[in-house]
């Protein structure tokens, strides 16, 4: 019987193959659409931060309850007292210029999302490596300092109150102007919510990484 399925599974996977590829046209007049309704060369960001923008608005908020659900489970669980990470001098090295190189790209995305293949949500992925980068490379007591001192879990806070209410704003029709069409203070408020995505992301990433390795540990 197992037999039976693997054929039909197969057949199921392979039927599409035996036909041509439909013919695809009239695209240009979407892109122009689309490109026009956003003012932003990147098509992504512009049905991302306005076409879609509510929807947006419900993925920073998954997002955001994700990152305190990670606190609330974490925290009743004892700190480690040691925290392993790479000890050989080679890996740590290369690892801190790598976290060097994804934060300068997280920065890219952030700032010309709106213009070039990028964004804040791309851009939070970059930075949240870069930190995790850090932290595997030895350097979790000094991103735990960095955190608190810096008072991370406002910024995050800020960040996320800021999207929302700069979301408003464009969803009831507000708007600072679109500005030159693929300059970068172009696209109404499409670069500021690219760079409050980009700032929410990635010390969301911070702050669970963080907690997991000071609860957890990295090996």
């Amino acid at each position: 019987m197992i037999w039976l399925y693997v054929l039909a599974a197969i057949a199921l996977f392979a039927a599409p193959l035996t036909g041509p590829l439909p013919q695809v046209g009239g695209m240009g007049e979407l892109i122009r659409g689309l490109a026009a309704e956003g003012d932003v060369p990147n098509l992504v960001s512009g049905v991302i931060l306005h076409i879609r923008l509510f929807d947006t608005i419900g993925e920073v908020v998954v997002f955001t309850l994700a990152s305190i659900g990670v606190r609330m489970l974490l925290r009743d669980e004892p700190l480690r007292t040691r925290i392993r990470s790479l000890s050989d001098i080679p890996s740590r090295v290369v690892c801190e210029q790598v976290a060097t190189l994804a934060a300068l790209v997280a920065v890219e995305l952030a700032v010309r999302g709106h213009l070039s293949p990028g964004g804040g949500f791309a851009a939070g992925v970059a930075g949240g490596t870069a930190i995790g980068l850090v932290l595997i490379s030895g350097g979790s007591e000094r991103s735990r300092r960095l955190h608190e001192r810096w008072h991370a879990d406002l910024w995050e806070k800020a960040a996320v109150m800021g999207f929302v209410v700069l979301s408003f704003l464009a969803l009831e029709g507000l708007s600072p102007g679109a500005g030159e069409f693929g300059s970068l203070l172009s696209g109404g408020w499409i670069p500021l919510l690219n760079l409050l995505v980009a700032l929410k992301v990635t010390l969301g990433s911070w702050a669970m990484i963080q907690r997991f390795v000071q609860h957890r540990g990295l090996l």
